[in-house]
């Protein structure tokens, strides 16, 4: 019961305008559970693979090629982890760790990325619930000053 006290002291403290911040921030806050997952998910289902032929990189931009994974079948599409310059493009056979629409140059990269958004969310959840709680008791005890000073002393 003492939990949704708090949640509703917090929520009715805050104008509406914040209120529709707070929800928007804190849903905004999913988006790096979504990368998280789907990191976790290509760490876990990926396989050893192999470029096939050459790379092509773009000067400031994801390289992108065609590999061949361990199970025998074939994946293309864009490489992350691949910092090429024109002369490196020409080098074939390339480890990779992939599936058949992605493929990272290090498997630990999926890994870092997915540990990495999985604290961003707790850690903006309590931020922002944090901001909002300041902002919620600064509305309630301005709320309670001007009705002081409103009234009629007698």
């Amino acid at each position: 019961m003492a939990v949704r006290a708090w949640i509703v002291e917090l929520v009715g403290g805050l104008r509406p305008w914040q209120r529709a911040a707070l929800v928007v921030c804190l849903c905004a806050l999913a988006l790096p559970l979504w990368f998280a997952a789907g990191n976790t998910d290509r760490y876990r289902q990926g396989q050893p693979a192999v470029t096939e032929g050459f790379v092509d990189c773009e000067w400031d931009g994801p390289c992108r090629g065609a590999w061949t994974l361990a199970d025998g079948s074939r994946g293309r599409g864009r490489i992350d982890g691949l910092d090429f310059t024109a002369e490196e493009e020409l080098v074939e056979d390339i480890p990779l760790f992939g599936g058949r629409d992605w493929a990272v140059a290090d498997r630990g990269t999926l890994l870092r990325h997915a540990v990495a958004q999985y604290t961003v969310a707790p850690v903006g959840a309590a931020l922002v619930v944090w901001i909002a709680r300041r902002r919620s008791k600064y509305n309630q005890e301005t709320t309670a000053l001007i009705r002081r000073y409103r009234t009629p002393t007698p």
